[in-house]
């Protein structure tokens, strides 16, 4: 599902904004792919030990949220405090958000998303595993 949503979002910017990718198709396509392992990986964290839906759902947005405000999807990080930024660039969707900004601005390949899609299919690993561990039956 979440490869029709991209598509659908690539398409949407490239026929009403004219965005073009400036970098490596490909190394979009792998980050991509490093991210959805990451966050699968924390939602399946994050839901393990939760009996009902929505008291997932609550607590993956009370995750969610802040790391959307903090990793630069609404606007840089880097206007933030010098010692918060060190924190923030160890968030899983900081990495996300700086590999596909710099593929489609900058240009970036395939080197310069190597260690973002390792270190977020490293996070989504760990988080699976973690999860699996705590994982109850209620």
């Amino acid at each position: 599902m979440n490869v029709v949503e991209a598509l659908i979002l690539f398409v949407f910017a490239w026929l009403l904004f004219g965005i073009h990718i400036q970098g490596n198709i490909g190394a979009l396509v792998v980050l991509f792919l490093a991210g959805n392992i990451a966050f699968t990986g924390l939602a399946v964290l994050i839901s393990t030990r939760t009996a009902k839906t929505e008291v997932g759902t609550g607590w993956i947005n009370a995750v969610q949220m802040p790391m959307m405000i903090l990793s630069g999807i609404f606007f840089s990080y880097h206007h933030f405090p010098e010692w918060s930024i060190k924190v923030i660039k160890v968030l899983p969707l900081t990495a996300l958000t700086d590999g596909v900004r710099s593929i489609f601005n900058e240009g970036a390949g395939w080197m310069e998303i190597i260690t973002p899609s390792i270190a977020l299919s490293a996070f989504g690993v760990v988080c699976f595993i973690i999860g699996m561990k705590l994982f109850k039956w209620f």
